[in-house]
């Protein structure tokens, strides 16, 4: 039988987040989804990384990793999209800035809405331990985008978001870099499918070193507020 859920989570030189995964993640995730799989995508590690993947995958039933080559995040995500069997597809960051406790409180609100995709917002919900200039370019890009494309919601750019896997296998995987999530919740919005929010927490990261590029990130943010073309 097919899981609820695909929890998928791209990874990126994060062994020492991926050490703990069996307490901080997959535990969390058993009480909060009744019924899911967590798929893996390395894009890339040279820390170790995948060798902890694989030893969790092969530990836990229904975890998977996917690895091989250079992958960007664009590509992680999609390859791990293809293979998805869930009804719903939530992805997460490495790093746990959010709680996976809280997939429940997505997961609750696309069931009781009908929602085809909810957004995870620390902008309802709060901030802890971010530092300073974090903060303040993921306020600042989120003002853009909520000014360009829609003030109703907050969170555009954060990555804890859970999606109709049927809408989302739909979409082309176009935009590199983190400012892909943006991209993907602006084809849900064009395309007139109901977007909704839940207010979650989002914290600093515990361990490991941030994949963040500002200037990388401000460049596809600023092409995404010039793009007029959201078809695809």
């Amino acid at each position: 039988m097919d899981p609820e859920v695909s929890v998928i989570i791209p990874c990126l030189d994060e062994a020492a987040n991926a050490a703990s995964y069996g307490g901080t993640l997959l535990e969390p995730l058993r009480a909060a989804l009744p019924s899911f799989e967590l798929i893996f995508s390395d894009g890339g590690s040279a820390d170790g990384t995948v060798d902890r993947l694989w030893e969790l995958a092969g530990r836990y039933p229904g975890v998977s990793a996917l690895a091989g080559g250079s992958y960007s995040f664009r590509a992680s995500l999609e390859r791990a999209v293809a293979a998805a069997r869930g009804r719903y597809i939530l992805f997460m960051e490495a790093d746990l800035s959010f709680d996976p406790a809280d997939a429940a409180r997505l997961l609750a609100e696309a069931r009781a809405s009908g929602a085809d995709c909810v957004c995870g917002s620390p902008f309802r919900g709060g901030f802890e331990g971010l530092p300073a200039g974090r903060r303040l370019l993921t306020s600042a890009a989120n003002l853009l985008l909520r000014l360009r494309f829609g003030p109703r919601l907050t969170s555009y750019t954060q990555i804890f978001k859970l999606y109709r896997a049927d809408r989302l296998k739909t979409l082309r995987f176009e935009t590199e870099g983190f400012a892909l999530d943006a991209e993907l919740l602006i084809k849900f919005l064009r395309r007139g499918w109901k977007v909704t929010e839940v207010p979650v927490t989002m914290r600093a990261r515990r361990a490991g070193a941030s994949k963040l590029a500002a200037g990388r990130e401000t460049l596809n943010c600023l092409k995404l507020l010039l793009r007029r073309d959201f078809s695809a």
